[in-house]
Protein backbone atom coordinates (compact mmCIF):
# COMPACT_ATOMS: atom_id res chain seq x y z
CA UNK A 1 0.00 0.00 0.00
CA UNK A 2 2.75 2.64 1.03
CA UNK A 3 4.94 1.70 -2.59
CA UNK A 4 1.43 2.41 -3.55
CA UNK A 5 0.47 5.88 -2.40
CA UNK A 6 4.11 6.23 -3.13
CA UNK A 7 3.97 5.64 -6.96
CA UNK A 8 0.32 7.57 -7.44
CA UNK A 9 0.39 10.93 -8.90
CA UNK A 10 -2.26 13.14 -11.00
CA UNK A 11 -1.64 14.49 -13.89
CA UNK A 12 -4.73 16.40 -15.80
CA UNK A 13 -4.59 15.26 -19.91
CA UNK A 14 -6.20 17.99 -21.67
CA UNK A 15 -9.08 20.74 -20.71
CA UNK A 16 -11.52 18.45 -19.17
CA UNK A 17 -15.09 19.64 -19.25
CA UNK A 18 -17.37 17.85 -16.92
CA UNK A 19 -20.80 18.56 -15.07
CA UNK A 20 -22.53 18.24 -11.85
CA UNK A 21 -25.67 15.69 -11.87
CA UNK A 22 -28.46 15.61 -8.52
CA UNK A 23 -31.21 13.83 -7.61
CA UNK A 24 -33.50 14.20 -4.91
CA UNK A 25 -35.23 11.07 -5.21
CA UNK A 26 -32.95 8.67 -3.02
CA UNK A 27 -32.63 5.88 -6.20
CA UNK A 28 -33.02 9.04 -8.79
CA UNK A 29 -29.46 7.75 -10.07
CA UNK A 30 -30.60 5.05 -12.44
CA UNK A 31 -30.48 3.94 -15.93
CA UNK A 32 -33.25 1.09 -15.90
CA UNK A 33 -36.79 1.06 -17.58
CA UNK A 34 -38.34 2.81 -14.77
CA UNK A 35 -39.71 6.13 -16.12
CA UNK A 36 -36.94 8.12 -13.96
CA UNK A 37 -34.19 5.34 -15.62
CA UNK A 38 -34.90 6.35 -19.16
CA UNK A 39 -35.13 10.57 -18.34
CA UNK A 40 -31.69 9.70 -16.48
CA UNK A 41 -30.26 7.73 -19.87
CA UNK A 42 -31.97 10.43 -22.19
CA UNK A 43 -30.30 13.03 -19.94
CA UNK A 44 -26.55 11.54 -20.24
CA UNK A 45 -26.97 11.23 -24.14
CA UNK A 46 -27.59 15.25 -24.30
CA UNK A 47 -24.98 15.64 -21.47
CA UNK A 48 -22.13 13.87 -23.79
CA UNK A 49 -23.53 15.71 -26.97
CA UNK A 50 -21.96 18.74 -25.68
CA UNK A 51 -18.69 17.45 -24.93
CA UNK A 52 -18.83 16.66 -21.38
CA UNK A 53 -16.23 14.38 -20.12
CA UNK A 54 -16.71 13.76 -16.66
CA UNK A 55 -20.39 13.18 -14.52
CA UNK A 56 -19.73 14.69 -11.21
CA UNK A 57 -22.60 12.72 -8.94
CA UNK A 58 -23.75 14.45 -5.87
CA UNK A 59 -24.88 12.70 -3.14
CA UNK A 60 -26.45 14.66 -0.18
CA UNK A 61 -25.96 14.09 3.61
CA UNK A 62 -27.54 16.24 6.65
CA UNK A 63 -25.77 17.48 9.33
CA UNK A 64 -28.29 17.92 12.06
CA UNK A 65 -27.93 21.97 13.31
CA UNK A 66 -25.11 24.39 12.94
CA UNK A 67 -23.21 23.01 15.75
CA UNK A 68 -24.63 19.56 15.81
CA UNK A 69 -22.08 16.20 14.81
CA UNK A 70 -25.15 14.02 14.15
CA UNK A 71 -24.45 13.42 10.27
CA UNK A 72 -26.71 11.49 8.02
CA UNK A 73 -26.77 10.58 4.42
CA UNK A 74 -30.59 11.09 2.89
CA UNK A 75 -30.45 7.29 1.66
CA UNK A 76 -32.39 5.40 4.30
CA UNK A 77 -30.54 2.57 5.24
CA UNK A 78 -32.84 -0.16 3.93
CA UNK A 79 -32.50 1.50 0.71
CA UNK A 80 -28.63 1.54 0.36
CA UNK A 81 -27.48 -1.98 -1.62
CA UNK A 82 -30.25 -0.87 -3.76
CA UNK A 83 -28.68 3.04 -4.53
CA UNK A 84 -25.11 1.26 -4.60
CA UNK A 85 -26.48 -1.53 -7.55
CA UNK A 86 -27.93 1.63 -10.11
CA UNK A 87 -24.92 3.76 -9.54
CA UNK A 88 -22.56 1.35 -10.83
CA UNK A 89 -25.18 0.45 -13.04
CA UNK A 90 -25.12 4.47 -14.18
CA UNK A 91 -21.25 4.46 -14.39
CA UNK A 92 -21.00 1.92 -16.84
CA UNK A 93 -23.80 3.26 -19.03
CA UNK A 94 -21.49 6.97 -18.74
CA UNK A 95 -18.69 4.83 -20.13
CA UNK A 96 -20.72 3.43 -22.78
CA UNK A 97 -21.14 7.04 -23.68
CA UNK A 98 -17.65 7.85 -23.17
CA UNK A 99 -17.93 9.57 -19.98
CA UNK A 100 -15.91 9.31 -16.72
CA UNK A 101 -17.70 9.63 -13.14
CA UNK A 102 -16.70 11.52 -10.55
CA UNK A 103 -17.75 11.24 -6.67
CA UNK A 104 -19.07 14.81 -4.46
CA UNK A 105 -20.89 13.89 -1.70
CA UNK A 106 -21.99 17.42 -0.58
CA UNK A 107 -23.37 17.99 2.96
CA UNK A 108 -26.11 20.22 3.78
CA UNK A 109 -27.18 21.54 7.35
CA UNK A 110 -30.54 20.85 8.51
CA UNK A 111 -32.61 21.36 11.65
CA UNK A 112 -33.76 19.10 14.23
CA UNK A 113 -36.86 18.59 12.05
CA UNK A 114 -35.54 18.17 8.98
CA UNK A 115 -36.24 22.29 8.05
CA UNK A 116 -33.88 23.66 5.37
CA UNK A 117 -33.01 26.11 5.30
CA UNK A 118 -31.95 26.27 9.02
CA UNK A 119 -31.95 29.30 10.46
CA UNK A 120 -31.15 29.56 14.41
CA UNK A 121 -30.91 33.17 17.12
CA UNK A 122 -30.71 34.69 13.47
CA UNK A 123 -28.01 32.44 11.76
CA UNK A 124 -28.58 30.60 8.80
CA UNK A 125 -26.19 27.60 8.79
CA UNK A 126 -24.83 26.47 5.79
CA UNK A 127 -21.87 23.94 5.54
CA UNK A 128 -19.72 27.14 5.18
CA UNK A 129 -19.87 28.28 8.47
CA UNK A 130 -20.45 25.11 10.64
CA UNK A 131 -18.83 25.31 14.18
CA UNK A 132 -19.44 21.51 15.72
CA UNK A 133 -19.29 21.90 19.99
CA UNK A 134 -17.54 18.01 19.57
CA UNK A 135 -15.39 18.51 16.33
CA UNK A 136 -13.76 14.51 16.79
CA UNK A 137 -17.39 13.41 16.95
CA UNK A 138 -17.99 15.68 13.98
CA UNK A 139 -15.24 13.99 11.57
CA UNK A 140 -15.70 10.67 12.78
CA UNK A 141 -19.49 10.69 11.41
CA UNK A 142 -18.35 12.88 8.43
CA UNK A 143 -15.50 10.20 7.56
CA UNK A 144 -18.87 6.99 8.13
CA UNK A 145 -20.80 9.34 5.20
CA UNK A 146 -18.07 8.78 3.01
CA UNK A 147 -16.64 5.70 3.55
CA UNK A 148 -19.70 4.37 1.64
CA UNK A 149 -19.21 6.15 -1.40
CA UNK A 150 -15.25 5.70 -1.51
CA UNK A 151 -15.59 1.68 -1.79
CA UNK A 152 -18.41 2.27 -4.16
CA UNK A 153 -15.97 4.96 -6.29
CA UNK A 154 -12.93 2.77 -6.08
CA UNK A 155 -15.61 -0.21 -7.34
CA UNK A 156 -16.52 1.62 -10.28
CA UNK A 157 -13.22 3.36 -11.33
CA UNK A 158 -14.33 6.71 -10.90
CA UNK A 159 -12.16 9.94 -12.05
CA UNK A 160 -11.75 11.59 -8.94
CA UNK A 161 -13.28 11.81 -5.26
CA UNK A 162 -14.41 14.93 -3.55
CA UNK A 163 -13.77 14.85 0.46
CA UNK A 164 -15.90 17.89 1.12
CA UNK A 165 -16.78 21.54 -0.57
CA UNK A 166 -16.84 25.44 0.66
CA UNK A 167 -16.53 24.02 3.66
CA UNK A 168 -14.56 26.72 5.29
CA UNK A 169 -15.36 27.36 8.72
CA UNK A 170 -13.68 23.61 9.00
CA UNK A 171 -10.82 23.89 6.86
CA UNK A 172 -8.76 27.27 7.31
CA UNK A 173 -11.59 28.52 9.67
CA UNK A 174 -13.09 32.12 9.23
CA UNK A 175 -9.75 33.78 10.06
CA UNK A 176 -10.30 37.62 11.82
CA UNK A 177 -13.55 37.65 9.72
CA UNK A 178 -15.20 35.85 12.37
CA UNK A 179 -11.89 35.66 15.88
CA UNK A 180 -13.83 33.58 17.36
CA UNK A 181 -13.85 30.66 14.68
CA UNK A 182 -10.29 31.93 13.71
CA UNK A 183 -8.98 28.24 12.86
CA UNK A 184 -10.90 25.26 11.73
CA UNK A 185 -8.66 21.77 11.54
CA UNK A 186 -6.96 21.27 9.22
CA UNK A 187 -4.81 18.95 10.66
CA UNK A 188 -8.08 16.68 10.81
CA UNK A 189 -8.41 16.95 7.19
CA UNK A 190 -5.25 15.61 6.67
CA UNK A 191 -5.88 12.57 8.52
CA UNK A 192 -8.97 12.40 6.75
CA UNK A 193 -7.23 12.38 3.01
CA UNK A 194 -4.75 9.83 4.30
CA UNK A 195 -7.53 7.56 5.01
CA UNK A 196 -9.83 8.56 1.58
CA UNK A 197 -6.40 7.73 -0.42
CA UNK A 198 -6.00 4.50 1.55
CA UNK A 199 -9.00 3.65 -0.28
CA UNK A 200 -9.05 5.35 -3.42
CA UNK A 201 -5.31 5.17 -4.43
CA UNK A 202 -5.24 1.45 -5.09
CA UNK A 203 -7.59 1.91 -7.65
CA UNK A 204 -6.71 5.10 -9.43
CA UNK A 205 -8.96 7.29 -8.15
CA UNK A 206 -7.68 10.93 -7.16
CA UNK A 207 -8.43 13.00 -4.16
CA UNK A 208 -9.56 16.47 -4.30
CA UNK A 209 -11.41 18.95 -1.91
CA UNK A 210 -13.76 22.13 -3.40
CA UNK A 211 -12.57 25.05 -1.98
CA UNK A 212 -14.95 27.93 -1.92
CA UNK A 213 -14.19 31.31 -4.46
CA UNK A 214 -16.31 33.51 -3.90
CA UNK A 215 -17.62 37.11 -3.14
CA UNK A 216 -16.70 36.79 0.51
CA UNK A 217 -13.47 38.77 2.07
CA UNK A 218 -10.56 37.58 4.10
CA UNK A 219 -9.01 40.65 6.50
CA UNK A 220 -5.17 41.05 5.75
CA UNK A 221 -4.07 43.84 8.14
CA UNK A 222 -7.23 45.55 8.13
CA UNK A 223 -8.20 45.16 4.05
CA UNK A 224 -10.11 43.29 2.55
CA UNK A 225 -9.22 40.63 -0.03
CA UNK A 226 -12.36 39.28 -1.82
CA UNK A 227 -12.41 35.58 -2.73
CA UNK A 228 -13.42 33.56 0.12
CA UNK A 229 -11.85 30.19 1.35
CA UNK A 230 -9.19 29.86 -1.55
CA UNK A 231 -8.04 33.47 -0.21
CA UNK A 232 -8.26 32.34 3.62
CA UNK A 233 -5.85 29.33 2.47
CA UNK A 234 -3.46 31.47 0.33
CA UNK A 235 -3.03 33.99 3.63
CA UNK A 236 -2.68 31.39 6.06
CA UNK A 237 -0.01 29.28 4.31
CA UNK A 238 1.68 32.36 3.36
CA UNK A 239 1.69 34.83 6.35
CA UNK A 240 4.21 35.41 9.13
CA UNK A 241 3.40 33.86 12.42
CA UNK A 242 3.14 35.89 15.49
CA UNK A 243 2.61 33.03 18.21
CA UNK A 244 2.83 29.31 18.43
CA UNK A 245 -0.71 28.70 17.82
CA UNK A 246 -0.69 30.33 14.49
CA UNK A 247 2.65 28.80 13.68
CA UNK A 248 1.00 25.13 14.43
CA UNK A 249 -2.03 26.11 11.94
CA UNK A 250 -0.18 26.91 9.22
CA UNK A 251 2.09 23.79 9.18
CA UNK A 252 -1.32 22.13 9.13
CA UNK A 253 -2.50 24.32 5.95
CA UNK A 254 0.67 23.67 4.23
CA UNK A 255 0.16 19.60 4.73
CA UNK A 256 -3.37 19.87 3.91
CA UNK A 257 -2.49 21.57 0.85
CA UNK A 258 0.19 19.06 -0.23
CA UNK A 259 -2.34 16.33 0.75
CA UNK A 260 -4.53 16.79 -2.19
CA UNK A 261 -3.85 15.34 -5.65
CA UNK A 262 -5.31 18.48 -7.32
CA UNK A 263 -7.38 21.64 -5.72
CA UNK A 264 -10.86 22.14 -7.21
CA UNK A 265 -12.53 25.51 -7.09
CA UNK A 266 -16.03 26.44 -6.61
CA UNK A 267 -15.98 29.53 -8.43
CA UNK A 268 -19.10 31.99 -7.77
CA UNK A 269 -18.00 35.61 -8.53
CA UNK A 270 -20.01 38.51 -9.44
CA UNK A 271 -19.01 39.82 -12.84
CA UNK A 272 -20.98 42.90 -12.72
CA UNK A 273 -23.88 44.98 -10.88
CA UNK A 274 -27.23 44.41 -10.47
CA UNK A 275 -27.88 48.27 -11.44
CA UNK A 276 -25.11 48.62 -14.59
CA UNK A 277 -26.44 48.32 -18.29
CA UNK A 278 -24.80 46.36 -20.46
CA UNK A 279 -24.53 44.88 -24.39
CA UNK A 280 -27.45 43.73 -25.90
CA UNK A 281 -25.10 41.55 -28.69
CA UNK A 282 -24.04 38.24 -27.73
CA UNK A 283 -20.42 39.13 -28.53
CA UNK A 284 -20.42 42.31 -27.27
CA UNK A 285 -21.55 40.93 -23.78
CA UNK A 286 -18.90 38.31 -23.73
CA UNK A 287 -16.14 40.48 -24.17
CA UNK A 288 -17.28 42.79 -21.49
CA UNK A 289 -17.74 39.77 -19.22
CA UNK A 290 -14.43 38.30 -20.17
CA UNK A 291 -12.71 41.27 -18.78
CA UNK A 292 -13.85 39.92 -15.36
CA UNK A 293 -13.49 36.21 -15.80
CA UNK A 294 -9.81 37.12 -17.05
CA UNK A 295 -9.34 39.29 -13.54
CA UNK A 296 -10.43 36.36 -11.29
CA UNK A 297 -8.57 33.59 -13.19
CA UNK A 298 -5.33 35.64 -12.81
CA UNK A 299 -6.56 36.17 -8.99
CA UNK A 300 -6.60 32.43 -8.76
CA UNK A 301 -3.10 32.10 -10.48
CA UNK A 302 -1.67 34.14 -8.40
CA UNK A 303 -3.09 32.68 -5.26
CA UNK A 304 -1.80 29.60 -6.14
CA UNK A 305 1.69 30.27 -7.06
CA UNK A 306 1.95 31.68 -3.70
CA UNK A 307 1.39 28.99 -2.26
CA UNK A 308 3.18 27.07 -4.10
CA UNK A 309 6.40 29.14 -3.87
CA UNK A 310 6.20 28.66 0.15
CA UNK A 311 5.23 24.73 0.47
CA UNK A 312 7.14 23.79 -2.36
CA UNK A 313 4.28 22.11 -4.21
CA UNK A 314 2.17 23.21 -7.13
CA UNK A 315 -1.04 21.89 -7.72
CA UNK A 316 -2.97 21.35 -10.19
CA UNK A 317 -6.83 23.42 -10.40
CA UNK A 318 -9.80 22.76 -11.94
CA UNK A 319 -13.37 24.62 -11.68
CA UNK A 320 -15.72 21.85 -10.16
CA UNK A 321 -18.54 24.00 -9.51
CA UNK A 322 -19.35 26.71 -11.68
CA UNK A 323 -23.30 27.83 -12.33
CA UNK A 324 -25.29 30.61 -14.14
CA UNK A 325 -29.25 30.44 -14.45
CA UNK A 326 -31.16 31.29 -17.33
CA UNK A 327 -31.93 34.63 -16.24
CA UNK A 328 -31.28 37.91 -17.07
CA UNK A 329 -28.13 39.30 -15.68
CA UNK A 330 -27.75 35.87 -14.32
CA UNK A 331 -23.51 37.35 -14.05
CA UNK A 332 -24.49 39.16 -11.04
CA UNK A 333 -24.52 37.72 -7.73
CA UNK A 334 -24.33 34.22 -9.69
CA UNK A 335 -24.94 32.03 -5.92
CA UNK A 336 -27.84 32.77 -5.66
CA UNK A 337 -30.11 29.52 -6.15
CA UNK A 338 -33.46 28.47 -7.84
CA UNK A 339 -36.22 30.54 -7.28
CA UNK A 340 -36.95 34.14 -8.14
CA UNK A 341 -38.96 35.72 -11.04
CA UNK A 342 -36.74 37.30 -12.87
CA UNK A 343 -37.22 37.09 -16.59
CA UNK A 344 -35.36 34.23 -18.66
CA UNK A 345 -33.00 34.73 -20.59
CA UNK A 346 -30.69 32.67 -22.24
CA UNK A 347 -28.42 34.71 -24.62
CA UNK A 348 -27.06 36.38 -20.98
CA UNK A 349 -26.27 32.57 -19.58
CA UNK A 350 -24.59 31.85 -22.59
CA UNK A 351 -22.44 34.35 -22.64
CA UNK A 352 -21.48 33.99 -18.91
CA UNK A 353 -20.33 30.60 -19.93
CA UNK A 354 -18.83 31.97 -22.85
CA UNK A 355 -16.50 34.63 -20.92
CA UNK A 356 -15.83 32.08 -17.92
CA UNK A 357 -14.59 29.13 -20.35
CA UNK A 358 -12.28 31.63 -22.27
CA UNK A 359 -10.67 32.24 -18.95
CA UNK A 360 -10.48 28.90 -18.20
CA UNK A 361 -8.67 27.86 -20.75
CA UNK A 362 -6.34 30.66 -21.00
CA UNK A 363 -5.06 30.23 -17.52
CA UNK A 364 -5.17 26.38 -17.49
CA UNK A 365 -7.60 25.23 -15.57
CA UNK A 366 -7.38 21.63 -16.15
CA UNK A 367 -11.44 21.64 -16.30
CA UNK A 368 -14.99 23.21 -15.46
CA UNK A 369 -18.27 21.60 -13.62
CA UNK A 370 -20.76 22.93 -14.97
CA UNK A 371 -23.75 23.79 -12.14
CA UNK A 372 -26.31 21.33 -12.77
CA UNK A 373 -28.31 18.89 -14.35
CA UNK A 374 -31.28 17.71 -12.03
CA UNK A 375 -32.35 14.29 -13.29
CA UNK A 376 -35.90 14.12 -11.37
CA UNK A 377 -37.24 16.59 -14.05
CA UNK A 378 -38.25 17.33 -17.73
CA UNK A 379 -36.19 20.51 -17.16
CA UNK A 380 -34.12 19.61 -21.33
CA UNK A 381 -37.55 19.86 -22.74
CA UNK A 382 -39.63 22.71 -21.20
CA UNK A 383 -38.39 26.54 -20.56
CA UNK A 384 -37.33 27.26 -17.08
CA UNK A 385 -34.77 29.73 -15.16
CA UNK A 386 -32.56 27.23 -14.03
CA UNK A 387 -29.18 26.03 -14.37
CA UNK A 388 -29.04 23.27 -16.61
CA UNK A 389 -27.71 24.20 -20.49
CA UNK A 390 -29.65 21.58 -21.59
CA UNK A 391 -32.32 22.53 -24.03
CA UNK A 392 -31.28 25.76 -24.44
CA UNK A 393 -29.38 26.42 -28.03
CA UNK A 394 -27.49 29.88 -26.91
CA UNK A 395 -25.79 27.49 -24.01
CA UNK A 396 -25.62 24.28 -26.01
CA UNK A 397 -23.90 25.73 -28.62
CA UNK A 398 -21.19 27.81 -26.45
CA UNK A 399 -20.24 24.23 -24.87
CA UNK A 400 -20.52 22.83 -28.30
CA UNK A 401 -17.91 25.11 -29.50
CA UNK A 402 -15.68 24.50 -26.31
CA UNK A 403 -15.75 21.06 -25.37
CA UNK A 404 -15.88 19.26 -28.87
CA UNK A 405 -12.48 18.99 -30.92
CA UNK A 406 -13.44 19.75 -34.54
Amino acid sequence: MILFLCLFSWTAAAFEPAINIVTYHPLGFRVDETEQGQRVRRLLEKIQQLGVKVLILNMRGHMITGKGSEINSVIPESLRPEEEFHIRALAAYAKQLGMDVAFRPILLVVGPKGEFPYTEKGTTWWHGNIEPKDPVSWFNNYFKFHERYMTLAASVGAKWYSVGAEMHSMTSGLGSRKPKWRFGFPDKWVTFIKAAKERLHPSGVAVTYGANFTDQFVLENAKRTWGGELEQWRHDITFKPKNSKETLHQNNMRELWQSLDFLGLDFYRSLGKKTSKYPEAFEDLANHLTVQTRGFAQQIQKSVEQIAQVTGVSKEVGLQEVGYRSVEKCFVSPYHYEGGNEPINYMHQAASWEALLRASTEFGFYGVGIWQVLVDEDTDLLENRGFSPLGKAPVTEVFRRHFIVQ
